[in-house]
């Protein structure tokens, strides 16, 4: 064995004390070569989509919902948006008095009562639909100090 020098002696004396052996170091070798793959591999052909032909039946399917769709825009335009919400306010407020007229007839609650249900329902766009409907603020009376009556006329000698 050769002589050891310097720091390779240093570690070789630190080994020995601690008790241990050198660690086996793997001899590094070089990659080792492939063959080439000499078989030429099958070049796949591009798929390009035909442009789709649309057959009759799927031409009287698709102007029958077009059809479709324009009826059902009518009824949904009232249900939606602004006109929805007087639509509501106007339907609910006439209900409510429709039910107030039925259980307690002339009663004083009546116009307040269909006024709630038109803003509960339709917002306030809805509820000043509904007053404006039922004849204004006058129609809610009793609420605001006022009487739901008719004006007085006076009479002259």
């Amino acid at each position: 064995m050769a002589k050891l020098k310097g720091a390779k002696k240093a570690a070789f004396l630190k080994r020995m004390a601690l008790g241990r052996k050198k660690a086996n170091t793997v001899k590094k070798s070089a990659p080792k070569k492939r063959k080439s793959v000499t078989t030429k591999r099958k070049s796949a052909p591009l798929r390009r989509a035909a442009p789709r032909k649309i057959t009759m039946v799927k031409r009287r399917t698709r102007v029958a919902r077009r059809s479709r769709s324009v009826g059902r825009g009518i009824g949904s335009s009232l249900k939606t948006g602004v006109i929805g919400d007087v639509v509501k306010g106007i339907g609910a407020g006439s209900l409510v008095s429709l039910v107030m007229s039925r259980v307690a007839p002339n009663s004083s609650i009546t116009p307040i009562a269909a006024t709630g249900a038109a803003f509960l329902t339709g917002g306030i766009v809805g509820g000043a639909a509904n007053l404006i409907l039922t004849g204004g603020l006058s129609q809610l009376g009793g609420m605001f100090g006022g009487t739901a009556s008719a004006p007085q006329q006076e009479f002259g000698v």
